[in-house]
């Protein structure tokens, strides 16, 4: 391998390690995103049952009173 050659692979292995990086700490960021929109959505998820409880108890306490 001549000192060209191995200069334009190393220069493309250090540009493509950089780019590795970079998609990584994306995928590391996307991740946590998703998992604070989980939350997000889990406790959504819990006020609107807890909401429909009542709704559901304050109906049913209407039909019978």
């Amino acid at each position: 391998m001549d000192k060209k050659e191995c200069s334009s692979r190393c220069a493309f292995e250090r540009a493509a390690e950089v780019e590795f990086r970079a998609l990584s700490e994306s995928v590391r960021e996307l991740k946590e995103r998703m998992g604070r929109l989980e939350a997000t959505l889990s406790r959504g998820t819990t006020i609107l049952i807890a909401n429909l409880a009542g709704m559901v108890i304050t109906l049913a306490r209407q039909l019978i009173g």
